[in-house]
């Protein structure tokens, strides 16, 4: 493992992190480090006043602290380009006979799990290489091990001031740094901005601020990035609840989307396309939770997925869940 910028005798003063990790793998009990993005990476202690809340996809929020029990979680099976083409024709299927206008489709990628893999070097990796990513390391009963760095805020703020974003469309990154957006992807980003736009006004959001959509560079990718900023008042996880799943990881309308990725889909999706982060009385920082892998122990999961639509082409967007997958697997070659 090559060395890196962050020293843990510095970051995390008196803490063998390798060895909490350890332990909380072998007595399958709550482990959490991380770093938001400007800040020093941080870990989690049973003393901390702040709320950790983790929710997968379709099921209940949970705070890391308040859940000590539960079953190593298995991992899902890896998805053939048989399967992705048969859920996609689903997906087809689905925009020629009703009012579904989007619907997201995941897979999972399998990876053997290196000799030397250290997951704290791993995590080290993420946090130098995507210094704009939420980058977790985290271990729990309920979902085993799982480790990530996703670009995507769900919300952010201090008192009664907030941020959220609506982020789609995908291309790689190249140097030169002019994109084209297809109609397909400007498109999509509507959807979202869309879905942001009336999921505020009608939790009674104040003062509601709307950027232009502009390009954003998250690791070997880049979106088209809508931000919003606006004033609430009322209960933070009612909004959470509201916003989340937005059509970035479901697609429009809600509802028929999450119908439609349940009947398509043979995996579970997990943590992936849920959210993670801090829910605290000084500040919330909100992340949903994408470019994500769980850590079996001999195998990685990888789990990567795009917006489908009616004018969507099977290969470009089962490259697309390539391409997004670079963003761990690049690094994974790097630091093993």
């Amino acid at each position: 493992m090559p060395p890196h910028k962050y020293d843990l005798a510095e970051v995390i003063a008196t803490e063998n992190i390798h060895r909490k990790f350890a332990e909380a793998v072998s007595k399958n009990e709550p482990f959490m480090v991380f770093r938001i993005p400007g800040r020093d990476i941080d870990l989690v202690n049973v003393d901390d006043k702040r709320e950790f809340l983790i929710k997968p996809w379709q099921q209940e929020a949970f705070s890391l602290h308040s859940e000590k029990s539960g079953n190593q979680t298995l991992l899902t099976a890896e998805t053939s380009k048989e399967e992705y083409a048969l859920s996609f024709k689903k997906y087809k299927d689905a925009f020629a006979s009703g009012s579904l206008k989007k619907a997201i489709l995941s897979g999972v990628i399998h990876k053997e799990k290196p000799q030397n893999f250290d997951p704290i070097g791993f995590f080290l990796g993420l946090c130098e290489s995507y210094p704009d990513a939420f980058s977790y390391l985290l271990h729990h009963p309920k979902t085993g091990t799982w480790c990530g760095a996703t670009p995507e805020v769900l919300l952010e703020g201090k008192g009664e001031e907030f941020i959220t974003v609506a982020l789609a469309g995908t291309q790689s990154a190249h140097p030169s740094g002019e994109y084209h957006w297809e109609e397909k992807e400007r498109e999509e980003q509507e959807l979202v901005s869309q879905h942001i736009r009336e999921t505020l006004q009608y939790m009674g959001a104040n003062d509601i601020e709307e950027s232009v959509p502009k390009t954003v560079q998250a690791a070997d990718v880049v979106h088209l990035k809508t931000e919003f900023r606006f004033h609430y008042e009322k209960n933070i996880k009612s909004l959470l609840d509201r916003l989340h799943p937005t059509p970035a990881v479901a697609g429009l309308p809600i509802a028929d989307s999450i119908k439609l990725i349940s009947d398509a889909e043979n995996h579970h999706r997990g943590l992936y396309t849920g959210y993670i982060g801090i829910l605290s009385e000084k500040e919330t920082r909100v992340f949903v939770n994408l470019r994500c892998m769980q850590i079996g122990e001999r195998e990685l999961a990888l789990y990567v997925g795009g917006g489908i639509t009616a004018k969507s082409n099977i290969e470009p967007e089962w490259e697309e869940t390539r391409m997004k997958a670079k963003t761990l697997l690049n690094l994974l070659k790097s630091t093993t």
